[in-house]
């Protein structure tokens, strides 16, 4: 067996070539399928370098959260933890137990998890963004006018 390139250097040179040698002469019509297929290698990039440490975590939360314990899990059988893990989270929520003071909790590990998901499929995504700036008159519902001063969609300025 080789010992490289390694699966990571097999696809960075594949990323490397879709984007400087077959994105520029591919027709416009193909162009969004060469870029989907460029994000997809990328994706699996970032996904081989983060191993299961991030999988690793949600299921421990998860175990936490579920009041469970079990012995570390194989790396084979992760995948299907984290599913049965999900499975019965879901029917506690949908039963309301988390609507007191787990809540707390509950959101904390969703955001963890939601962001260590984006950190491998799109993390521009964590990216601190501008606000967005409201829709002309939205202002004026969200935040009234100090009194004394008329806002426009009452017939000021």
């Amino acid at each position: 067996m080789n010992d490289r390139p390694h699966a990571a250097e097999l696809l960075k040179a594949a990323r490397e070539a879709v984007i400087a040698e077959i994105l520029p002469a591919l027709p416009q019509a193909l162009r969004y399928t060469g870029l989907m297929v460029a994000n997809a290698i990328a994706i699996a990039e970032r996904e081989l370098a983060a191993g299961d440490a991030a999988a690793r975590a949600e299921c421990e939360r998860l175990q936490e959260l579920l009041s469970e314990r079990f012995e570390p899990l194989a790396a084979d059988t992760l995948t299907d933890a984290l599913a049965r893990y999900n499975r019965l989270l879901a029917g506690d929520i949908r039963a309301g137990r988390f609507d007191g003071k787990e809540r707390g909790a509950l959101l904390e590990h969703l955001r963890r998890t939601t962001e260590e998901k984006l950190a491998v499929s799109n993390p521009k995504a964590l990216l601190p963004s501008p606000p967005t700036p409201l829709p002309e008159g939205e202002g004026s519902k969200l935040f009234p006018s100090p009194p004394g001063r008329r806002d426009r969609d009452e017939g000021g300025a």
